[in-house]
């Protein structure tokens, strides 16, 4: 296995962090444009925290941690929320969510499809992303909603629930996400084993959704499903863009402090955002 400059560090490390060593190591000396903290109603008119990250007025992309459902947060994930909004001249809002086991599905899609009609209700243009659940949410998302969108930015999602694929077999066992993992997490986000097509969008019919950026990771369990998905959008017409990031794992993307690969496909979603949908 070869990694990436930096990843096999960063993965060492990130292994042995608590979330609130991981947030204060990966987010030490990280350049951030001007910020607000805000408050949205949640789907069962609960508040929900929000963060806009103001990077210019081509539009806005919700963008939806990831976390397995059950974890993350916007601390964690905002050296990819900044990094888009300082790169893309987009303002990005990164919003939280009800977690599982505690608020399993539907809640935390409830409260993306909230924080969408509110965004919405401000006008202009508007995109949704997300990395690993948040990107299975995003697609959810969108595969829900009357509003227009421009287009999706997506982190190397949940796209399936096939733990026998090619990429399962070969880093069932890690490094990072694991078979074991995964299958923890949809028990706690479905609990009912409904599985269906805004759980596993692999089985949505998605013709229809706007322009997709997808970015999948190599060494990961879900690349396969990324694959997939990639194939799945394009056979329904969609205009699908794709990158295969070598060397890298599972929640690469916000280890840009240690993993240049990471800055360089922000910098890709933000042009994604600057030049395909502005």
């Amino acid at each position: 296995m070869r990694y990436a400059e930096g990843m096999e560090e960063a993965q060492r490390l990130n292994d042995g962090f608590t979330p609130a060593e991981a947030e204060a190591f990966w987010n030490e000396g990280l350049p951030t444009p001007e910020m607000e903290e805000l408050t949205y109603s949640g789907g069962a008119g609960q508040p929900q925290a929000a963060r806009l990250y103001k990077g210019g007025d081509a539009g806005t992309l919700l963008y939806i941690h990831g976390g397995g459902w059950a974890g993350g947060s916007i601390a964690l994930h905002e050296p990819s929320a900044a990094g888009m909004a300082l790169e893309s001249g987009w303002d990005v809002l990164s919003i939280s969510y009800r977690l599982a086991p505690a608020h399993p599905y539907p809640a935390g899609l409830e409260d993306c499809r909230a924080a969408l009609a509110w965004l919405a209700e401000k006008g202009g243009k508007i995109a949704i992303g997300g990395a690993s659940a948040g990107a299975n949410l995003a697609v959810a998302t969108a595969l829900s909603t009357t509003a227009k969108l421009a287009g999706l930015v997506l982190y190397y999602g949940v796209f399936g629930d096939d733990f026998d694929t090619e990429s399962y077999r070969a880093h069932g066992q890690g490094p990072g996400l694991t078979r074991g993992r995964m299958q923890e997490l949809f028990a706690m986000y479905d609990p009912d084993g409904l599985r269906n097509e805004l759980i596993a969008p692999l089985r949505a019919d998605v013709r229809g959704l706007p322009p997709a950026l997808l970015i999948a990771a190599e060494i990961d369990v879900l690349l396969s499903e990324n694959e997939a998905m990639a194939a799945h959008l394009r056979a329904a017409g969609v205009e699908t863009t794709w990158h295969l990031e070598p060397g890298v794992t599972h929640g690469f993307i916000n280890r840009g402090r240690l993993v240049p690969a990471a800055n360089a496909c922000i910098s890709r979603a933000a042009s994604f955002l600057r030049e395909a949908l502005t």
